[in-house]
Formats: C-alpha cells, structure tokens, sequence
C-alpha cells in the first residue's frame, strides 16, 4: 500500500483562503486607507469644522415654551382654512356676537313688550304690573326694564348670545359688569319670555338679573367667549373684561395657540406637541373639551379678588385647558333626575350606557360640518343616526307602539325648553306624577301632542300592558 504522501489537488474559489490572506495583511490596508484620505486633505485644503461652526442653529435648538398665550381663530385660519370655513357656520361661533341686523332675531318693534306683574312679595311695586319694552333707536338695541335702584331704564345692548330658537342680551353697566338682560326670545313661538326678571324675582333678592351674583363675567363668560379674563380692580370695583373671540372658537376646544404659531414659523418638530387635538386624545378626555361647559355646577376656583354679594364661585370651568383632567376645575352637580336644566348634556351623558360603552359627543356630533347651523350638528339625521348602531330594536317590544315615531321623541325628549334629554333613557310617565306634573318633569309620552291631554295614570298603565304582552294593544287616542 502506498502510504507516501500525495501532492494536493488545485481548488479553485477558496473563501477560507482569501479571509486569511486579508486578515494577515490588514494593517497595510489601513495604512493604505490612511495614507490616501491624508493626501487628499491636503490636496483639497480641507479644515475641520470648528465648535462653533457645528453648533445647531438657533432655530433648531430644542425651544423653551412659556405659557401659551390665546391668538384668536383668525389667526388659526393662515393654516387651517378649510377647517376654519366649517366652523364658522356653526352655532359655537356665532354663539355670542355684536348686535346688528342680521344678529338680532328679536322682534325690537312690533311685538317688542313684555308685562309682568311683580311678586306680591316685594318690597315694592307688590302686585302690579310692569312692561318691559324692547325698541331700537339709531341703530342701536335698547331694552327698557327696572334696574337695581327699582327705576326704569334703557339699557343699551352691548352683545347677542344665542341664534337660532332663543336669544339673551347683554348690556354693560357703567363700572363694567355685564349682565344678561331679563327677557329672552323664543323664535319657536316669536314671543318675549322672563328671564330672571320681576316675573319670580326683583332687585336685591340675590337672583335679580342686575344683582351682583348674577354678573356675567362670574356666571357665564368663560363659556360664553374664548380666551376669557375677568380683570376685575377690587379697590376701584371695576371690570376690565377681555377675551379674544365672541363665541367658541378654535381655541376654546383645542387649547391657546400661541405656542402652536411659533412652533409652525419657527420650531417645526413642535408643531403637534403645542396644541391639543381632542380626536387624539383618550375618549373620557374628549369628552371634557365639551363637558368644559356642557355641564351643570361650580369651578373649583373661587371668585377672586372677592367683594360682598359675589358669588363664591365661578359658575363656569375656570383655569380648565383641553386635554386636562375637567374634575380637578369643576365639580358637578350630582345628576339624580331628569331636571329642567339647561346645557347639562354632560351631566346626563355620564349616567348613560352610552358612557359606559365608550360613546361619547364626537360619535354623534360633529363641531366642523357645514350644514344648517338650526340644527345640533348630528354627523346624520332624524333616525338615521340612531339606527346607524341599534339596527334591530325598532322591531322589539314596546318599539312597535308607533310605527311613525321616532328614536329621539322617546329617548331624548326635551326636558329643557328646546333641549334634548341626554341619559337616551325612555322617560316614563311615572316620573312626572312623582315630581307633581309633566311641568315639573316632562317625560316622553305627553311632549307627543297626540298625548298631551291624555291623564298620565292612563299612559303608565298602557305601558305596562305593553311591556307584559309584547304586543301593545289599541290605544284609544289612536282610533281616529
């Protein structure tokens, strides 16, 4: 057997090879790699940058934001104009606005006077009966009435609030304060109606609309305007109220935007992180933007500085900004019954299955839509909105009573004047004979003019015959 060693065959393509070859030789490689990068530095001329030359540009240092200052929405509209374009024709802008031709609804010149008879109560007048007159002179909207000194005057009407079913006034008084007038128009029933007037109050019985509890800048202006301050001088007892848009504007619900301009001319890294989007932000959150003034209670902040006969606090949400926790500036008033309260909306939506699914404003409601600003910006109309998620329920149960009805008539019948229940419960009749009548409670039964007359007993009882046999049977009213 040859056991003599063979000559190794040639391999072609050896990897193992070359890795060792390179790595042996490595440091001339470098070397190499050096020496060429060092001629062509010379050749170029080429200086490194000093430390001064690569610090970053001022602009591009990370910025240092101070509180952020109210702009007004005009200047959101350089950028958002499409945005912007819808939301001026909703009923949050035009929600407070200077008086003129086109903003006053009121009748001022025919059917322009309110009688009243003041409560036999009063210290004086007792009994008799008084007219407010609403006129214009001049251009201008007066209103006529007693003030706090008991005499008549014409007030002048310095800003409208409201359009569409009612509208307030407000007039200033001569050391500032504003109060709301005590007639309201109800466009509904084209009439005048008493609004803290003599009809159940008179001066100096603390609800008067001239008395010091009832100032607006106390009452209603931080929901009334955006960028509100009440700059009130203690010593000299006068007002120097400001805010930067007349009605709800941009930054009412998307937090001051003055950081939010600078970032977008200057600091553009920033530009998401200095303004609050509420469709970003977690759903019990959004919901606040609108409970910020939707809602029924006190601020947690108390009127400041404070003079006798104030209120204690603040009736509106002071200091809230959006995105914050809205129960660390205001304390709800505990919602038990379906009361006769006006823009309680989130009071009422808190106690709804609604809330408890997740489902909140911006699920039926949009605030950028341009349709007619009459109606309460529902993303879909009548039944539509409703049946968009609960798609079977008009054929179960006591659903079948009226086949011409409607979701809202009976789950959000109104409670308040022209406004809508929002616990989406069906408000039984047995509601109303607890509070002692359907005018102390309404319910969703008598608000249907084919029931109004009918006693309530009558309707609880129809209902349970429903609900037992899942198969109402004719109701008198109905045989026609």
């Amino acid at each position: 057997m040859n056991t003599s060693p063979r000559r190794p065959k040639h391999r072609k393509n050896q990897p193992e090879d070359i890795k060792t070859a390179f790595t042996s030789y490595w440091g001339i490689w470098v070397g190499l790699a050096v020496l060429f990068i060092f001629f062509a530095i010379k050749i170029s001329g080429y200086t490194p940058y000093t430390d001064e030359e690569t610090a970053l540009p001022e602009t591009m240092k990370t910025p240092v934001f101070g509180e952020p200052e109210y702009v007004g929405s005009k200047r959101c509209k350089d950028c958002h104009w499409r945005e912007y374009d819808t939301w001026k024709n909703t009923l949050h802008s035009k929600f407070m606005q200077l008086p003129n031709e086109y903003s006053v609804i009121g009748d001022f010149e025919r059917n322009n006077r309110l009688t009243t008879k003041i409560s036999d109560n009063a210290p004086q007048l007792a009994g008799e009966e008084v007219h407010t007159t609403m006129f214009k002179k001049n251009g201008d909207f007066y209103v006529n009435t007693i003030g706090p000194d008991w005499e008549a005057h014409n007030y002048e009407i310095t800003n409208v609030i409201g359009i569409g079913r009612r509208q307030n006034y407000l007039t200033k008084f001569p050391n500032g304060e504003l109060h709301v007038l005590p007639v309201e128009w109800d466009a509904n029933i084209e009439t005048w109606i008493d609004l803290n007037g003599l009809k159940k109050n008179f001066p100096g019985d603390g609800e008067y609309w001239s008395d010091p509890k009832s100032i607006w800048q106390f009452k209603c202006g931080g929901c009334h305007v955006t960028g509100f301050k009440t700059n009130y001088d203690k010593i000299n007892n006068v007002f120097d109220s400001v805010w930067v848009d007349s009605g709800i504007g941009c930054e009412a619900c998307h937090g001051p935007g003055g950081n939010h301009v600078k970032a977008a001319s200057e600091y553009f890294d920033y530009e998401k992180e200095t303004i609050i989007n509420p469709s970003k932000l977690p759903w019990r959150q959004r919901a606040m933007v609108c409970g910020q003034c939707h809602n029924w209670g006190a601020s947690t902040a108390e009127v400041f500085p404070y003079k006798e006969g104030f209120p204690k606090h603040y009736s509106y949400s002071r200091g809230y900004l959006p995105g914050k926790a809205l129960y660390l500036f205001y304390i709800e008033e505990p919602f038990t019954f379906h009361e006769k309260i006006h823009h309680q909306q989130y009071n009422e939506w808190k106690t709804s299955v609604h809330a408890k699914a997740g489902i909140m404003c911006t699920n039926c409601h949009s605030v950028h839509k341009k349709e007619d600003i009459k109606i309460a910006m529902t993303k879909l109309t009548s039944d539509s909105l409703c049946m968009d998620c609960h798609i079977t329920l008009q054929r179960r149960g006591a659903h079948r009573i009226h086949t011409f009805g409607s979701c809202v008539a009976c789950h959000m019948p109104r409670t308040m004047g022209h406004e809508h229940s929002h616990t989406f419960q069906f408000i039984s009749p047995r509601l109303s004979i607890a509070a002692g009548g359907v005018e102390k409670q309404p319910n969703s039964c008598s608000n249907c003019h084919y029931h109004k007359d009918t006693p309530l007993e009558s309707l609880v009882e129809f209902l349970d015959s429903a609900k037992i046999s899942d198969m109402p049977r004719p109701f008198p009213v109905h045989q026609k």
